[in-house]
């Protein structure tokens, strides 16, 4: 899908289709959106401000990602509804380089 709903999202040429990897690809090429910032508030705290706060600090995301990403995909079934997944995570090490958190597998 593609995102709409701001002037310079649906103006005509905004996007560039093209292909990757045997597939076609879609690349916003529109320059300014012409989108408000996202204003609405979650406990409290306005919404674009929080997305703001991720991009800036790797260390924050690092730690609530996998939290976050747990609650994804077990919310709204009970745990006895559910089966464990492979552990994709095992093996994994992260180390903070330049200020910028790297993964690898062994």
């Amino acid at each position: 899908g593609q995102p709409i709903g701001c002037p310079g999202l649906d103006a005509e040429g905004a996007y560039k289709i093209y292909e990757k990897k045997g597939r076609q690809a879609t690349k916003y090429v529109g320059g300014d959106t012409g989108c408000d910032l996202n204003r609405n508030e979650f406990d409290g705290e306005v919404l674009y401000q929080i997305v703001e706060d991720y991009a800036v600090n790797n260390e924050k995301w690092y730690v609530d990602f996998p939290i976050v990403l747990k609650k994804m995909l077990t919310n709204g079934y009970s745990p006895e509804m559910m089966t464990d997944g492979p552990n994709v995570f095992d093996g994994v090490t992260c180390r903070r380089k330049k200020g910028i958190f790297q993964c690898t597998k062994a």
